[in-house]
């Protein structure tokens, strides 16, 4: 290793250990982001000016375009359900069925039911955090849980195991010609696993809130949604959004998820019409519109800073190791996966990226006999562990949606959405690949 790649890697480590205390700091991922990139291309030797005015703001540009209409229509979506009290009523709805004694699964299969109809995850918090809201005060647990257990039903197995349409399954599809149960047998241990140890560990974590003798408080933001308010019953309410699922799953109608949240959206708009502020409708929309591009921008900043590291002396160096290890290809792709995911703080990002380095080695591996969808169930579960790392311009949204901080939610987030997959991808999925693979 040179030199110029030493440093290189040094100022790539030392961006992200910064990037993760800025962020507790509370500074916003909008000035932590291009700081970020200029120490990076300081350390790599790249023109700081091309750096910045072009790579970085390309790699923004591009996530903003490519996500603006999904976040814009996600917001509404879900102001709409929150104004017009028909979340509060799945709420209700849900939280009669289970129960208050189980409360973190059921907020768990809200979310998780909601990943694997196709949802992107930034419609889906709009979503369910008003009802996951209900069932917490249902079971007087405080708020500052509820990411970690929301998250852990939306980021971890229903986003990365087998069937699911989100995007690390179907990138990998994609690119090495498998089905979307690829690695079934390691995909399901790993998920199921994964279910268990979260529901557990959440469990645990709102019995010692409530020995320590915390309650939950609802936000001052959030209308408050009683069991005799005038809103639409439980079943009128999930009828938008199991609309929403059914259309973006149909095969005949290829509609863009954009196209059925806008159908979702008008659909919502004339069955809650009647529950509906009409004298806080504009405010409503504006509120939903300016808050859409906070959120989107707190994740294209981040992501924009990946693509100023795609092109430092260090990340050539990496992939080029990866490339040519002689480790098992089943470890490559775990591992692999998990460190361009961390890199740049996104799934979807990280793993486009792996398959766009990587794709032709895994591909050479096939060829010499190893199971291809193995490699694929696991290059999907790798891409969901260091994802999660503090930097993730999602749990930065996230956490500002729910209306709690990093200091006060990040390390429960810490071990449902990235502990808990590693240890599952790592212990469980991986061992079943070099068993039977």
């Amino acid at each position: 290793m040179s030199a110029t790649v030493l440093i290189s890697g040094l100022g790539v480590i030392v961006a992200l250990a910064g990037m993760a205390v800025l962020i507790f700091k509370r500074i916003s991922p909008i000035i932590i982001g291009p700081l970020a990139a200029i120490f990076v291309c300081i350390t790599s030797q790249l023109n700081v000016f091309e750096g910045t005015t072009q790579t970085y703001m390309q790699g923004v540009a591009g996530f903003f375009t490519s996500y603006f209409f999904i976040f814009l229509l996600g917001n509404i979506f879900g102001n709409i359900y929150q104004n017009s009290g028909a979340a509060g009523k799945i709420g209700i709805m849900i939280s009669n069925t289970f129960g208050a004694k189980r409360c973190m699964l059921a907020c768990l299969i809200s979310a998780a039911i909601l990943s694997y109809g196709g949802i992107n995850s930034f419609v889906i918090i709009f979503a369910v955090y008003p009802i996951a809201l209900k069932m917490f005060e249902e079971a007087d647990l405080p708020t500052y849980l509820l990411p970690g257990i929301v998250c852990g039903g939306m980021w971890t197995f229903a986003m990365t195991g087998p069937f699911t349409p989100q995007i690390p399954n179907v990138v990998s599809m994609q690119y090495l010609g498998t089905p979307a149960y690829a690695g079934l047998l390691p995909g399901l241990a790993g998920g199921i696993a994964q279910v268990i140890l979260i529901v557990l560990f959440m469990n645990w974590c709102g019995k010692r809130a409530k020995t320590r003798g915390e309650h939950f408080v609802w936000p001052d933001k959030v209308k408050r949604v009683e069991e005799d308010t005038a809103a639409p019953s439980g079943i009128v309410s999930v009828i938008p959004i199991l609309t929403v699922l059914v259309l973006f799953n149909i095969p005949k109608l290829d509609l863009d998820i954009t196209i059925c949240l806008l159908i979702g959206i008008i659909l919502a708009l004339i069955l809650f019409w009647k529950y509906l502020p009409k004298s806080e409708m504009l405010t409503m929309f504006n509120s939903a519109a300016t808050s859409s591009i906070l959120v989107i921008i707190n994740t294209a900043v981040i992501v924009g800073f990946g693509a100023v590291v795609k092109g430092t002396p260090f990340y050539a160096f990496a992939t080029e190791v990866l490339m040519n290890s002689d480790a098992n290809p089943y470890v490559v792709a775990a591992f692999g996966a998990n460190i361009f995911a961390g890199i740049l703080g996104s799934a979807s990002g990280g793993i486009a990226l792996m398959y766009e380095t990587l794709g032709d080695t895994f591909l050479d591996y096939a060829s010499q006999g190893y199971n291809i969808e193995f490699i694929h169930r696991l290059c999907a579960d790798g891409s969901g562990g260091l994802d999660s790392l503090p930097w993730n311009g999602s749990i930065v949204s996230v956490f500002a949606i729910c209306n709690t901080t990093h200091k006060l939610s990040y390390k429960y987030n810490f071990v449902t959405c990235l502990v808990v997959p590693i240890a599952c991808t790592f212990l469980i999925a991986l061992p079943i690949c070099i068993i039977f693979g």
